[in-house]
């Protein structure tokens, strides 16, 4: 078989060697409807105070205990604040960056203010409802004229140039069986990375989608070079992996567009010249950026904020066992902050959908985790604690029932073979 590979174009830090860990599937995490997050604030603090919680030896007392946010500093994200002064009387120390990234350096001086801290945060997307399940990754901007604005608007800013590449993709690389065997085109910019003048860089991978080159024939018309694309035959392994909807399409002589068929196991798409800090991504979430483009079960935004709630959900776990960190406690609870616009209030309103929860004892450095699932388990079976202040002269919406109630999207179901994120083709 005539084949090379397009890997070597690959940097190091998408390289296919390299064991990517994995993330929650949105498809499950998301099945379960989120809750307003001032109602999980009162159940995480009534959980707190359960004999299950004393008895691992986490002690909550609101009288000496310091909320914590992290969060992105979107404006949209106040309620979040707000939430937790109503229920704690005391305004939360911020250990949050833009983007909804967890700052570590300012778990020091938190615990020199209060030894037992509870951690609220996780990173966040817009939601509008409507029809089909509504629409992520944008949110009313009530002091803009209520326009539309993306939200997270650092996190959509990053995706946006991966998004325009992988579209473009979509549309661009061409499917058909003029004779025998169905064919890819693929337009050389995907193919060699010094083609493209993008600084974001999607390459095909031609060992899976592909089973070699097309030969040429003088007296086969559709073998004859055509300039700026490469002829292959696509693989079983993409033809396998496909509805048979999208087989039958790619069947005729007439080329059709690859379009979502392009899937993470068939491309892959960097950076050429990343941000790093200390020699590291500053965004630990590009190597996640196939998957969450070509997501089959959720929107591309949606699926971005589950990703990175999982990062940083590791950084913040990570930290806190460290040695110097050994005399304190920590109740850490992470998700997707989910912001809507409320047309009656004309306010934000979050909803939360949490991903991993996790206690921090003093005097270890291990703490005991639990599952998303655990915490709706859990969380659905106490009754919310009373909030220190009246909710309704802390909050512009102090129920949110209805809104709740207008989140209808649910993932879909994958119509066919899909692979998990840990890269083990």
């Amino acid at each position: 078989m005539d084949l090379t590979t397009t890997r070597n174009w690959l940097p190091a830090y998408c390289h296919t060697g390299n064991f990517l860990p994995t993330v929650q599937e949105t498809i499950i995490l998301m099945a379960k409807r989120p809750y307003f997050f001032p109602d999980f604030v009162g159940r995480a603090i009534a959980w707190l105070q359960t004999a299950e919680v004393r008895q691992l030896g986490f002690t909550y007392e609101p009288a000496t205990t310091l909320p914590c946010k992290w969060k992105c500093s979107d404006e949209s994200l106040f309620g979040v604040d707000l939430a937790l002064y109503a229920f704690t009387g005391h305004y939360p120390f911020d250990k949050g960056k833009i983007g909804g990234q967890f700052n570590e350096a300012a778990v020091g001086a938190a615990v020199h203010h209060c030894p037992v801290n509870v951690d609220f945060g996780g990173s966040h997307v817009g939601y509008i409802p409507g029809p089909d399940g509504g629409t992520f990754g944008y949110v009313q901007r009530p002091l803009n004229n209520e326009e539309l604005s993306t939200d997270c608007g650092a996190v959509m800013a990053i995706m946006a140039p991966f998004k325009k590449v992988y579209d473009d993709a979509c549309r661009s690389i061409l499917l058909n069986k003029p004779e025998e065997r169905v064919l890819v085109s693929v337009p050389n910019e995907f193919l060699q990375p010094s083609w493209s003048g993008e600084r974001v860089k999607l390459l095909v991978d031609i060992e899976h989608l592909t089973a070699g080159l097309v030969p040429y024939d003088e007296n086969v018309a559709y073998t004859h070079k055509l300039a700026g694309r490469s002829l292959f035959y696509a693989s079983e392994r993409f033809l396998e992996s496909i509805s048979t909807d999208s087989v039958a399409k790619f069947s005729t002589p007439e080329k059709r567009r690859v379009a979502d068929d392009l899937t993470a196991q068939f491309f892959h798409i960097f950076d050429s010249d990343p941000e790093l800090e200390g020699g590291d991504l500053k965004h630990r979430f590009l190597p996640y950026m196939k998957y969450i483009l070509s997501s089959r079960h959720a929107p591309y935004p949606i699926k971005a904020a589950v990703t990175r709630a999982n990062i940083e959900h590791n950084a913040i776990t990570d930290c806190v066992r460290a040695e110097s960190y050994r005399p304190y406690s920590f109740a850490c609870f992470t998700g997707v902050f989910i912001d809507m616009f409320d047309p009656s209030t004309k306010c934000y309103v979050n909803l939360f959908q949490p991903v991993g929860a996790s206690l921090k004892i003093a005097g270890r450095t291990r703490e005991y985790e639990f599952s998303a699932a655990e915490n709706h388990e859990r969380f659905d079976a106490v009754a919310p604690a009373e909030s220190v202040l009246p909710l309704s002269n802390v909050l512009a919406c102090s129920n949110a029932d209805r809104l709740v109630e207008s989140f209808t999207f649910q993932p879909k179901s994958a119509s066919r073979p899909s692979v998990g994120q840990s890269r083990r083709w």
